[in-house]
Protein backbone atom coordinates (compact mmCIF):
# COMPACT_ATOMS: atom_id res chain seq x y z
CA UNK A 1 0.00 0.00 0.00
CA UNK A 2 1.16 3.54 -0.68
CA UNK A 3 2.69 4.87 2.54
CA UNK A 4 0.69 8.12 2.59
CA UNK A 5 -2.63 6.27 2.20
CA UNK A 6 -1.60 3.82 4.93
CA UNK A 7 -0.84 6.70 7.31
CA UNK A 8 -4.19 8.32 6.55
CA UNK A 9 -5.96 5.05 7.35
CA UNK A 10 -3.95 4.66 10.56
CA UNK A 11 -4.97 8.18 11.63
CA UNK A 12 -8.61 7.31 11.05
CA UNK A 13 -8.33 4.22 13.27
CA UNK A 14 -6.52 6.19 15.98
CA UNK A 15 -9.40 8.69 16.11
CA UNK A 16 -11.98 5.89 16.22
CA UNK A 17 -10.13 4.32 19.18
CA UNK A 18 -10.30 7.66 21.05
CA UNK A 19 -6.57 8.33 21.08
CA UNK A 20 -5.82 11.86 22.27
CA UNK A 21 -4.96 14.47 19.66
CA UNK A 22 -1.49 14.90 21.16
CA UNK A 23 -0.83 11.15 20.86
CA UNK A 24 -1.96 11.15 17.24
CA UNK A 25 0.34 14.10 16.53
CA UNK A 26 3.20 12.17 18.15
CA UNK A 27 2.62 9.18 15.89
CA UNK A 28 2.58 11.39 12.80
CA UNK A 29 5.81 13.08 13.89
CA UNK A 30 7.42 9.65 14.39
CA UNK A 31 6.31 8.51 10.95
CA UNK A 32 7.61 11.71 9.36
CA UNK A 33 11.00 11.53 11.03
CA UNK A 34 11.26 7.76 10.75
CA UNK A 35 9.72 5.63 8.03
CA UNK A 36 8.85 8.48 5.64
CA UNK A 37 12.40 9.83 5.73
CA UNK A 38 13.77 6.30 5.31
CA UNK A 39 11.55 5.48 2.34
CA UNK A 40 12.29 8.84 0.71
CA UNK A 41 16.04 8.12 0.96
CA UNK A 42 15.43 4.74 -0.73
CA UNK A 43 13.03 6.13 -3.38
CA UNK A 44 10.27 3.86 -2.05
CA UNK A 45 6.55 4.64 -2.24
CA UNK A 46 4.87 1.31 -1.44
CA UNK A 47 5.01 0.16 2.19
CA UNK A 48 5.07 -3.52 3.18
CA UNK A 49 6.14 -5.56 6.18
CA UNK A 50 9.67 -6.10 4.84
CA UNK A 51 10.21 -2.36 4.43
CA UNK A 52 9.10 -1.84 8.02
CA UNK A 53 11.44 -4.56 9.29
CA UNK A 54 14.38 -3.17 7.32
CA UNK A 55 13.80 0.28 8.81
CA UNK A 56 13.47 -1.18 12.32
CA UNK A 57 16.89 -2.82 11.94
CA UNK A 58 18.43 0.63 11.38
CA UNK A 59 17.22 1.73 14.83
CA UNK A 60 19.78 -0.33 16.74
CA UNK A 61 23.15 -1.98 16.25
CA UNK A 62 22.76 -4.88 18.65
CA UNK A 63 23.30 -2.62 21.66
CA UNK A 64 20.79 -0.74 23.79
CA UNK A 65 18.10 1.16 21.91
CA UNK A 66 17.38 4.78 22.76
CA UNK A 67 13.89 5.82 23.85
CA UNK A 68 13.50 7.74 20.59
CA UNK A 69 14.31 4.65 18.57
CA UNK A 70 11.88 2.58 20.64
CA UNK A 71 9.13 5.01 19.70
CA UNK A 72 10.12 4.88 16.03
CA UNK A 73 9.87 1.08 16.13
CA UNK A 74 6.51 1.34 17.91
CA UNK A 75 5.26 3.55 15.06
CA UNK A 76 6.32 0.85 12.58
CA UNK A 77 4.41 -1.78 14.56
CA UNK A 78 1.25 0.31 14.28
CA UNK A 79 1.57 0.76 10.50
CA UNK A 80 2.32 -2.93 9.90
CA UNK A 81 -0.64 -4.01 12.00
CA UNK A 82 -2.96 -1.63 10.15
CA UNK A 83 -1.63 -2.93 6.83
CA UNK A 84 -1.96 -6.63 7.68
CA UNK A 85 -4.95 -6.70 10.03
CA UNK A 86 -6.79 -3.43 9.36
CA UNK A 87 -6.60 -2.60 13.07
CA UNK A 88 -4.24 -0.98 15.54
CA UNK A 89 -3.95 -4.01 17.80
CA UNK A 90 -2.72 -3.73 21.34
CA UNK A 91 0.13 -1.77 22.77
CA UNK A 92 2.88 -3.62 20.94
CA UNK A 93 6.30 -4.39 22.32
CA UNK A 94 8.51 -5.50 19.44
CA UNK A 95 11.40 -7.49 20.92
CA UNK A 96 14.76 -5.91 20.17
CA UNK A 97 16.75 -7.97 17.69
CA UNK A 98 20.28 -8.92 18.71
CA UNK A 99 21.99 -10.14 15.54
CA UNK A 100 24.82 -12.69 15.72
CA UNK A 101 26.53 -12.02 12.42
CA UNK A 102 29.41 -13.60 10.58
CA UNK A 103 31.83 -16.29 11.69
CA UNK A 104 31.93 -15.01 15.28
CA UNK A 105 28.13 -14.96 15.31
CA UNK A 106 28.04 -18.60 14.22
CA UNK A 107 30.31 -19.44 17.16
CA UNK A 108 28.01 -17.47 19.47
CA UNK A 109 25.05 -19.57 18.29
CA UNK A 110 27.06 -22.69 19.11
CA UNK A 111 27.60 -21.29 22.60
CA UNK A 112 23.87 -20.69 23.04
CA UNK A 113 23.20 -24.29 21.98
CA UNK A 114 25.80 -25.40 24.52
CA UNK A 115 24.02 -23.43 27.27
CA UNK A 116 20.72 -25.05 26.33
CA UNK A 117 22.36 -28.49 26.55
CA UNK A 118 23.42 -27.58 30.10
CA UNK A 119 19.73 -26.92 30.89
CA UNK A 120 20.13 -23.18 30.96
CA UNK A 121 16.84 -22.72 29.15
CA UNK A 122 15.16 -19.75 30.85
CA UNK A 123 14.24 -17.40 28.02
CA UNK A 124 15.31 -14.21 29.79
CA UNK A 125 18.71 -15.67 30.71
CA UNK A 126 19.48 -16.79 27.16
CA UNK A 127 18.29 -13.43 25.81
CA UNK A 128 20.69 -11.67 28.18
CA UNK A 129 23.58 -13.80 26.95
CA UNK A 130 22.59 -13.18 23.35
CA UNK A 131 22.36 -9.43 23.90
CA UNK A 132 25.83 -9.24 25.43
CA UNK A 133 27.47 -11.43 22.78
CA UNK A 134 25.75 -9.46 20.01
CA UNK A 135 27.10 -6.28 21.54
CA UNK A 136 30.61 -7.78 21.60
CA UNK A 137 30.38 -9.04 18.00
CA UNK A 138 29.03 -5.72 16.67
CA UNK A 139 31.90 -3.92 18.40
CA UNK A 140 34.45 -6.26 16.78
CA UNK A 141 32.83 -5.86 13.36
CA UNK A 142 32.90 -2.09 13.85
CA UNK A 143 36.70 -2.10 14.25
CA UNK A 144 37.27 -4.46 11.33
CA UNK A 145 37.46 -7.83 13.11
CA UNK A 146 35.14 -10.25 11.33
CA UNK A 147 36.60 -13.67 12.09
CA UNK A 148 37.74 -15.55 15.19
CA UNK A 149 41.44 -15.60 14.35
CA UNK A 150 41.60 -11.77 14.37
CA UNK A 151 40.40 -11.37 17.98
CA UNK A 152 43.16 -9.75 20.07
CA UNK A 153 43.77 -8.91 23.71
CA UNK A 154 43.75 -5.20 22.87
CA UNK A 155 40.34 -5.45 21.19
CA UNK A 156 38.84 -7.29 24.19
CA UNK A 157 40.16 -4.77 26.72
CA UNK A 158 39.03 -1.77 24.67
CA UNK A 159 35.60 -3.33 24.27
CA UNK A 160 35.16 -3.72 28.03
CA UNK A 161 36.42 -0.20 28.64
CA UNK A 162 33.86 1.12 26.15
CA UNK A 163 30.96 -0.38 28.15
CA UNK A 164 30.06 2.41 30.57
CA UNK A 165 27.08 0.65 32.12
CA UNK A 166 26.53 -2.95 33.30
CA UNK A 167 30.25 -3.55 32.89
CA UNK A 168 30.25 -6.53 35.24
CA UNK A 169 27.61 -8.30 33.14
CA UNK A 170 29.63 -7.70 29.97
CA UNK A 171 32.78 -9.02 31.68
CA UNK A 172 31.18 -12.20 32.99
CA UNK A 173 29.37 -13.17 29.78
CA UNK A 174 32.26 -12.30 27.47
CA UNK A 175 34.71 -14.21 29.69
CA UNK A 176 32.57 -17.35 29.55
CA UNK A 177 32.13 -16.98 25.78
CA UNK A 178 35.90 -16.66 25.23
CA UNK A 179 36.55 -19.67 27.45
CA UNK A 180 34.06 -21.69 25.40
CA UNK A 181 35.76 -20.66 22.14
CA UNK A 182 39.14 -21.83 23.46
CA UNK A 183 37.95 -25.16 24.81
CA UNK A 184 36.19 -25.88 21.49
CA UNK A 185 39.47 -25.07 19.65
CA UNK A 186 37.82 -22.19 17.83
CA UNK A 187 40.54 -19.78 18.99
CA UNK A 188 44.15 -20.65 19.74
CA UNK A 189 44.50 -18.71 23.01
CA UNK A 190 42.36 -18.58 26.13
CA UNK A 191 41.66 -14.85 26.41
CA UNK A 192 39.28 -15.34 29.32
CA UNK A 193 42.17 -14.79 31.75
CA UNK A 194 42.14 -11.10 30.83
CA UNK A 195 38.64 -10.65 32.18
CA UNK A 196 39.22 -12.68 35.34
CA UNK A 197 41.61 -10.02 36.62
CA UNK A 198 39.37 -7.14 35.54
CA UNK A 199 36.36 -8.78 37.15
CA UNK A 200 38.05 -8.77 40.55
CA UNK A 201 37.49 -5.01 40.75
CA UNK A 202 33.79 -5.60 41.21
CA UNK A 203 32.34 -6.54 44.54
CA UNK A 204 30.11 -9.57 44.06
CA UNK A 205 28.15 -9.22 47.28
CA UNK A 206 25.93 -6.18 47.68
CA UNK A 207 23.69 -5.27 50.53
CA UNK A 208 20.11 -5.30 49.20
CA UNK A 209 18.28 -1.98 49.09
CA UNK A 210 15.56 -1.68 51.68
CA UNK A 211 13.55 1.11 53.26
CA UNK A 212 12.59 1.75 56.85
CA UNK A 213 8.88 1.43 57.77
CA UNK A 214 8.44 5.20 57.91
CA UNK A 215 9.97 5.54 54.43
CA UNK A 216 7.68 2.87 52.97
CA UNK A 217 4.70 4.61 54.58
CA UNK A 218 5.82 7.91 53.06
CA UNK A 219 6.02 6.27 49.62
CA UNK A 220 2.50 4.90 50.01
CA UNK A 221 1.06 8.18 51.30
CA UNK A 222 2.72 10.21 48.53
CA UNK A 223 0.39 8.72 45.92
CA UNK A 224 -2.58 10.92 45.07
CA UNK A 225 -5.65 8.74 44.60
CA UNK A 226 -7.63 11.51 42.94
CA UNK A 227 -6.65 10.29 39.48
CA UNK A 228 -7.07 6.98 37.69
CA UNK A 229 -3.30 6.51 37.53
CA UNK A 230 -2.99 7.25 41.24
CA UNK A 231 -5.67 4.74 42.23
CA UNK A 232 -4.02 2.04 40.13
CA UNK A 233 -0.47 2.77 41.31
CA UNK A 234 -1.56 2.91 44.95
CA UNK A 235 -3.04 -0.59 44.72
CA UNK A 236 0.04 -1.94 42.94
CA UNK A 237 2.44 -0.41 45.47
CA UNK A 238 0.48 -1.89 48.38
CA UNK A 239 0.55 -5.34 46.79
CA UNK A 240 4.36 -5.13 46.77
CA UNK A 241 4.88 -3.39 50.11
CA UNK A 242 2.23 -5.18 52.20
CA UNK A 243 2.07 -8.67 50.62
CA UNK A 244 5.52 -8.92 49.01
CA UNK A 245 4.32 -9.81 45.51
CA UNK A 246 6.80 -9.54 42.65
CA UNK A 247 6.02 -6.95 39.96
CA UNK A 248 5.49 -9.78 37.45
CA UNK A 249 2.80 -11.27 39.69
CA UNK A 250 1.16 -7.88 40.19
CA UNK A 251 1.04 -7.43 36.41
CA UNK A 252 -0.49 -10.89 35.92
CA UNK A 253 -2.94 -10.68 38.81
CA UNK A 254 -6.38 -11.71 37.56
CA UNK A 255 -9.84 -11.57 39.11
CA UNK A 256 -9.81 -15.34 39.58
CA UNK A 257 -6.73 -14.99 41.82
CA UNK A 258 -8.60 -12.92 44.42
CA UNK A 259 -10.68 -14.86 46.95
CA UNK A 260 -12.81 -12.06 48.38
CA UNK A 261 -14.80 -14.32 50.70
CA UNK A 262 -11.71 -15.69 52.46
CA UNK A 263 -9.56 -12.56 52.05
CA UNK A 264 -6.77 -14.35 50.20
CA UNK A 265 -4.78 -14.04 47.00
CA UNK A 266 -4.04 -17.38 45.33
CA UNK A 267 -1.85 -17.43 42.24
CA UNK A 268 0.82 -19.29 40.29
CA UNK A 269 4.03 -17.28 40.43
CA UNK A 270 5.25 -15.99 37.07
CA UNK A 271 8.93 -16.46 37.93
CA UNK A 272 8.95 -19.88 39.59
CA UNK A 273 5.69 -21.47 38.41
CA UNK A 274 4.94 -22.41 42.03
CA UNK A 275 1.63 -21.68 43.80
CA UNK A 276 1.51 -18.80 46.29
CA UNK A 277 -1.15 -17.92 48.85
CA UNK A 278 -1.00 -14.60 50.71
CA UNK A 279 -3.57 -12.82 52.87
CA UNK A 280 -5.61 -10.04 51.27
CA UNK A 281 -5.14 -7.32 53.86
CA UNK A 282 -8.01 -4.82 54.27
CA UNK A 283 -5.90 -1.86 53.14
CA UNK A 284 -4.87 -3.75 49.99
CA UNK A 285 -8.37 -5.03 49.25
CA UNK A 286 -9.91 -1.58 49.67
CA UNK A 287 -7.32 -0.06 47.32
CA UNK A 288 -8.09 -2.68 44.66
CA UNK A 289 -11.84 -2.11 45.03
CA UNK A 290 -11.38 1.67 44.75
CA UNK A 291 -9.42 1.16 41.51
CA UNK A 292 -11.94 -1.30 40.07
CA UNK A 293 -14.95 0.88 40.83
CA UNK A 294 -13.68 4.29 39.82
CA UNK A 295 -10.54 4.02 37.70
CA UNK A 296 -10.24 0.78 35.73
CA UNK A 297 -11.16 1.19 32.04
CA UNK A 298 -13.93 -0.98 30.64
CA UNK A 299 -12.35 -4.13 29.27
CA UNK A 300 -13.02 -7.82 28.71
CA UNK A 301 -9.57 -8.66 30.09
CA UNK A 302 -9.39 -10.87 33.18
CA UNK A 303 -6.32 -9.00 34.40
CA UNK A 304 -6.92 -6.58 37.28
CA UNK A 305 -4.51 -3.83 36.23
CA UNK A 306 -4.57 -2.16 32.82
CA UNK A 307 -2.86 0.76 31.17
CA UNK A 308 -4.50 4.13 31.79
CA UNK A 309 -4.56 5.28 28.19
CA UNK A 310 -5.98 3.87 24.97
CA UNK A 311 -6.05 1.11 23.91
CA UNK A 312 -6.16 0.09 27.61
CA UNK A 313 -4.07 -3.06 27.44
CA UNK A 314 -2.72 -5.43 30.07
CA UNK A 315 0.50 -4.51 31.87
CA UNK A 316 3.74 -6.45 32.10
CA UNK A 317 6.33 -6.61 34.87
CA UNK A 318 8.39 -3.80 33.35
CA UNK A 319 5.35 -1.49 33.28
CA UNK A 320 4.61 -2.13 36.95
CA UNK A 321 8.27 -1.61 37.90
CA UNK A 322 8.38 1.71 36.02
CA UNK A 323 5.15 2.92 37.68
CA UNK A 324 6.50 2.09 41.16
CA UNK A 325 9.85 3.71 40.35
CA UNK A 326 8.05 6.94 39.41
CA UNK A 327 6.16 6.80 42.72
CA UNK A 328 9.46 6.47 44.62
CA UNK A 329 10.95 9.49 42.85
CA UNK A 330 7.90 11.65 43.52
CA UNK A 331 7.79 10.67 47.21
CA UNK A 332 10.91 12.81 47.92
CA UNK A 333 12.55 10.14 50.09
CA UNK A 334 16.27 9.52 49.66
CA UNK A 335 16.79 7.01 46.82
CA UNK A 336 20.35 7.84 45.69
CA UNK A 337 22.40 4.64 45.27
CA UNK A 338 19.36 2.61 46.32
CA UNK A 339 17.09 0.49 44.15
CA UNK A 340 13.61 1.97 44.05
CA UNK A 341 11.14 -0.46 42.56
CA UNK A 342 8.89 -3.31 43.53
CA UNK A 343 11.79 -5.55 44.56
CA UNK A 344 13.01 -2.96 47.06
CA UNK A 345 9.55 -3.07 48.64
CA UNK A 346 9.86 -6.89 48.92
CA UNK A 347 13.20 -6.49 50.67
CA UNK A 348 11.69 -3.89 52.97
CA UNK A 349 8.86 -6.26 53.92
CA UNK A 350 11.44 -8.96 54.67
CA UNK A 351 13.34 -6.47 56.84
CA UNK A 352 10.23 -5.69 58.88
CA UNK A 353 9.54 -9.40 59.37
CA UNK A 354 13.14 -10.03 60.43
CA UNK A 355 12.94 -7.18 62.94
CA UNK A 356 9.95 -8.94 64.49
CA UNK A 357 11.99 -12.18 64.75
CA UNK A 358 9.71 -14.03 62.34
CA UNK A 359 11.38 -17.35 61.37
CA UNK A 360 13.05 -17.62 57.96
CA UNK A 361 10.73 -20.45 56.73
CA UNK A 362 7.66 -18.23 57.29
CA UNK A 363 9.32 -15.31 55.48
CA UNK A 364 10.22 -17.72 52.67
CA UNK A 365 6.60 -18.85 52.39
CA UNK A 366 5.33 -15.26 52.39
CA UNK A 367 7.72 -14.16 49.64
CA UNK A 368 7.05 -17.26 47.55
CA UNK A 369 10.61 -18.54 47.46
CA UNK A 370 10.92 -22.10 46.19
CA UNK A 371 13.92 -22.72 48.46
CA UNK A 372 14.69 -21.43 51.94
CA UNK A 373 18.27 -20.72 50.79
CA UNK A 374 16.90 -17.95 48.58
CA UNK A 375 15.45 -16.26 51.65
CA UNK A 376 18.71 -16.53 53.58
CA UNK A 377 20.14 -13.83 51.29
CA UNK A 378 17.80 -11.44 53.09
CA UNK A 379 19.64 -12.11 56.36
CA UNK A 380 22.29 -9.71 55.09
CA UNK A 381 19.91 -6.85 55.88
CA UNK A 382 19.04 -8.13 59.38
CA UNK A 383 21.39 -5.73 61.13
CA UNK A 384 19.55 -5.85 64.45
CA UNK A 385 20.07 -9.57 64.97
CA UNK A 386 23.52 -9.58 63.39
CA UNK A 387 24.70 -7.06 65.99
CA UNK A 388 23.74 -9.53 68.71
CA UNK A 389 26.33 -11.91 67.30
CA UNK A 390 29.17 -9.42 67.65
CA UNK A 391 31.66 -10.40 70.37
CA UNK A 392 33.35 -7.89 72.63
CA UNK A 393 37.03 -7.31 71.98
CA UNK A 394 38.91 -8.99 74.85
CA UNK A 395 41.06 -6.80 77.05
CA UNK A 396 44.84 -7.09 77.05
CA UNK A 397 47.40 -6.80 79.82
CA UNK A 398 49.81 -3.88 79.78
CA UNK A 399 52.73 -6.21 79.17
CA UNK A 400 51.18 -7.14 75.80
CA UNK A 401 51.82 -3.62 74.54
CA UNK A 402 55.28 -3.45 76.14
CA UNK A 403 56.63 -6.63 74.57
CA UNK A 404 59.91 -6.11 72.73
CA UNK A 405 60.13 -2.72 74.35
CA UNK A 406 56.81 -1.57 72.87
CA UNK A 407 58.44 -1.26 69.47
CA UNK A 408 55.28 -1.97 67.49
CA UNK A 409 52.87 0.10 69.63
CA UNK A 410 54.64 3.47 70.03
Amino acid sequence: MEIQKLIEHANQLLKEKRYSSSRIETYNWLWKKGILAYMFSKDLVEYNENVGNEFAMTCHDGANVTFQHRDLIKGIDVLTNVLLNNKLGGRMHRPIQYPLRGEIGDAANQYLDFLKSRRIDEKKTLQRYKKTMSNFIEYLLGIGIDNLSEITEEAIIKYIESRERQQKEYIDTTRRFLSFLFHKNLISKDYSYLLKSIGKRFKRVRIPSFYAPNEVLKVEQSISCSSNVGKRNYAMVLLCSRTGLRVSDVANLSFSNIDWENNKINLIQFKTGNPLNVPLLPIVGNAIIDYLRYARPKSTSDKVFLSCRAPYEELNGASVHLAISVVFKSSKIEIENRHHGGHALRFSLAQRMLDKSIPIPIISETLGHSEVDSTRNYVRIDLVHMLRCVLDVPGSQDNFYKQKGGLFYD
